[in-house]
């Protein structure tokens, strides 16, 4: 269980990194790519930057999708204790945003560079292309943040009752729940960032949290000789 316990802890610190490295890669090199007015424009930039695109995504995506499997699974061993069906049904809701968004980096990528393949024979075409593939990448992992809500305001209610992270880590990760969930309905970039931004200072706790709660203790270098029992004398 320990075991299981660092790796939740290793993972969360991972998949804040992920968030913090593709914040300042979005706000460094892709604030055109995302501001993009039309698809021809878009098209052009992925002819232009692939490289670092595919970087990007891989980072955000899917090394944040593989770091996400064991998080979800130390945190739900650790809640096993409280017999809580949301707390079970919470971590499955875990495990399909990581399968979701590792398929979404996938398909993105492929994306990426189909249409850069095209963009040099007929870029009305890749334009055409990119639009639909966007729609359904943009749904799938970016446009909302329902699943990754649903999970952290589960566990976080959860944790809140049974008193397992510092009580503001649960209220922070309750109020990041709902914002994932208010981006079902208001697909606004200011909601999008408050969830990823809160994310990162949640992530870093719970990681800190599940290292430190779980490491093996120093042996006693003074340890006492078992006394004899009297059975014994």
């Amino acid at each position: 269980m320990q075991s299981l316990q660092k790796m939740g802890g290793i993972g969360a610190l991972i998949a804040a990194g992920t968030f913090v490295v593709g914040l300042v890669m979005f706000a460094t090199l892709f604030t055109d790519f995302v501001s993009a007015a039309t698809p021809a424009e878009a098209v052009e930039f992925i002819a232009d930057n692939q490289l670092a695109l595919h970087l990007w995504n891989i980072t955000i995506m899917i090394v944040f999708g593989i770091a996400l499997v064991p998080v979800v699974l130390a945190i739900g061993d650790r809640l096993r204790g409280a017999h809580s069906p949301l707390a079970r049904v919470a971590s499955v809701f875990g495990l399909i945003w990581s399968g979701v968004m590792i398929s979404t980096g996938i398909i993105t990528n492929i994306a990426y560079a189909t249409v850069a393949d095209l963009h040099r024979t007929d870029p009305e075409m890749a334009s055409t292309v990119w639009a639909g593939l966007d729609a359904v990448t943009n749904g799938l992992g970016g446009g909302n943040e329902v699943l990754g809500g649903v999970w952290v305001l589960g566990i976080s209610v959860v944790a809140l009752r049974e008193r397992l992270f510092a009580r503001w880590v649960n209220y922070l990760g309750a109020v990041m729940g709902v914002a994932g969930l208010i981006t079902v309905v208001l697909t606004l970039d200011v909601v999008g960032a408050v969830f990823g931004l809160g994310l990162i200072v949640w992530f870093v706790a719970v990681g800190i949290d599940l290292i430190v709660s779980f490491a093996p203790a120093e042996p006693s270098l003074h340890k006492q000789p078992n006394k004899p029992t009297e059975r014994q004398l």
